[in-house]
């Protein structure tokens, strides 16, 4: 089996369980080994270099959001 043949058999996999399992056929530890093997063969690089720079953009997210907020709360109270 090749690499690409292993990607697609693990996104059907990984499909299946998203779109179509129910409640009992939805197997956690099973799309765990699929993510992680996924992982393994297909790794997608984080955009941050370290856990500090990825919180620092996390809190930099969540200060902007607050902005928009008060911003859209005081344009409803103007009307």
């Amino acid at each position: 089996m090749t690499k690409d043949e292993g990607i697609r058999m693990i996104n059907e996999k990984l499909d299946f369980y998203v779109m179509e399992a129910s409640d009992e056929e939805f197997d956690t530890e099973a799309v765990r080994k699929l993510v992680k093997r996924l992982d393994e063969l297909y790794p997608i690089p984080l955009p941050w270099k370290s856990d500090e720079e990825a919180l620092k953009d996390f809190w930099g997210y969540c200060e902007e959001r607050q902005r928009e907020e008060r911003i859209i709360a005081e344009m409803k109270i103007k009307g």
